[in-house]
């Protein structure tokens, strides 16, 4: 624990210490965005600054320090030390966004955002030390937003926390009825209530990146997007992992398909473009 308490303090001495998933061109427009003056920066950033976090972390040198440094950037913040306290805490508050460890005295933070998210919806951001490329794949596919590996750079931390929650809130409002629903050969997905029906009404159960990622292709039809968009769907994510996380998640999400037994829409991999989506043929009357 001291050992990860040190690391964490170099790294605020030491800016550059940044290792972390990230779109290069999402982190940049977080930059741009920091450095901006008058009110239109002012208007984005506030719109998210009353946003309350959970921060769950058992290294308290760790929790004090980042959660004071989003106090200090006008974010009211919650602290807990474990999954039991985490769940706690959510319970009594209304959390917009979680910050979790991985590794728990009580257990997993993949499971924690499991679990909360089976609660209510909210973004999620993962700190750890777990770099490894599944883990980081793991917490994308589990509905995770963002993944920071430790040590933490904290500007760079804070510009996660809004970009997060501003595509979270960007999600938030109701679509108008028209858009709300789209139908394909007796499918329906249901942007509202983030469900996918299928012919016979059986629910497809998604992860929420996996839902996002569905909808997107959905709504674009048989153009196809390129896994570097889909991956600024889903979440951020380095060079080395992003096609792999898109490509694993289109895998999950096909098999899940497959289940419904029935003609179900696909997802078609373009060589060198990415991938489309293709609505199932209509059944015969």
């Amino acid at each position: 624990m001291q050992a990860r308490s040190k690391s964490l303090l170099r790294s605020i001495r030491n800016p550059k210490a940044i290792t972390s998933i990230s779109s290069a061109e999402s982190l940049a427009t977080e930059v741009k965005l920091l450095q901006m003056d008058g009110d239109r920066a002012s208007d984005m950033v506030d719109s998210v600054k009353s946003a309350r976090i959970l921060i769950v972390e058992d290294d308290i040198i760790c929790r004090e320090i980042v959660g004071a440094h989003l106090k200090s950037e006008g974010f009211s913040t919650v602290e807990a030390t474990d999954i039991a306290s985490g769940v706690k805490a959510f319970a009594s508050h209304s959390i917009d966004l979680l910050i979790t460890d991985i590794n728990l005295p009580d257990g997993l933070g993949f499971d924690l955002v499991k679990r909360l998210r089976g609660q209510r919806d909210c973004a999620s951001i993962y700190m750890t030390s777990r770099g490894g490329s599944g883990d980081r794949v793991r917490g994308l596919e589990d509905g995770g937003d963002d993944y920071m590996v430790k040590p933490l750079d904290l500007p760079e931390l804070t510009a996660r926390v809004r970009a997060v929650l501003r595509r979270y809130r960007k999600a938030l409002p109701v679509p108008s009825p028209l858009d709300s629903v789209v139908v394909f050969a007796g499918w329906t997905l249901d942007l509202v209530r983030r469900e996918l029906a299928d012919s016979k009404g059986g629910l497809i159960r998604l992860t929420r990146a996996e839902f996002d990622l569905f909808a997107a292709l959905a709504q674009t039809g048989a153009r196809p997007l390129s896994r570097d968009y889909l991956v600024e769907v889903v979440s951020s994510a380095d060079s080395a992992t992003r096609e792999r996380t898109i490509d694993v998640m289109i895998s999950r999400i096909r098999r899940k398909l497959a289940l419904a037994h029935q003609p179900a829409p696909q997802i078609i991999t373009e060589l060198g473009a990415g991938y489309r989506f293709k609505a199932p043929a209509p059944s015969p009357v």
